[in-house]
């Protein structure tokens, strides 16, 4: 399968699933599709050039300055648990991530899918892994945060 039939199917096929797209460049990949869903969500698909049989999807979760604050003033031992208990999530998910320590400023899921397996179905199922793990890290966040109080100086707190 060419480069380009790679592009126009995952291309395709995102757009068919509801996803507003949009083409960038980065100097690693032969292409690059920002995907995002109504509730703003983003995910990244791209080709490597490093190694042109691989497509790589990617999710980033960054914390608002509000939410690392709010986070740090956890006690010790509850950020323990919080981060052990989302890594041990993300695996079960099957993505591999980064990100997930402290100071947790900025949490990336990826998944990656090769040439000779790149079915709607296959493609559509790590993409839903993605999505996936990206709402999970978004949760858990909220999850653990609610209930403490936004630092003083700050706003309301979002998550970026």
């Amino acid at each position: 399968m060419s480069t380009e039939n790679a592009r126009d199917q995952v291309q395709n096929w995102l757009m068919n699933e509801g996803w507003q797209i949009s083409e960038q460049s980065h100097p690693n990949l032969t292409w690059l599709i920002r995907a995002e869903d109504a509730a703003q969500r983003r995910i990244l698909v791209g080709q490597s050039k490093a190694r042109p049989d691989m497509i790589l999807l990617e999710a980033r979760v960054n914390l608002a300055d509000e939410h690392q604050k709010m986070f740090e003033n956890l006690p010790q031992e509850k950020r323990r648990e919080i981060l052990w208990d989302l890594r041990f999530r993300l695996l079960a998910m099957k993505v591999d991530f980064a990100g997930v320590a402290e100071p947790m400023q900025s949490v990336q899921v990826t998944q990656r899918i090769y040439l000779d397996g790149l079915t709607k179905d296959n493609f559509i199922q790590r993409f839903a892994n993605v999505r996936n793990a990206l709402i999970t890290v978004i949760w858990s966040i909220i999850q653990n945060l609610e209930g403490v109080e936004p630092p003083s100086e700050s706003g309301e707190a979002t998550i970026q």
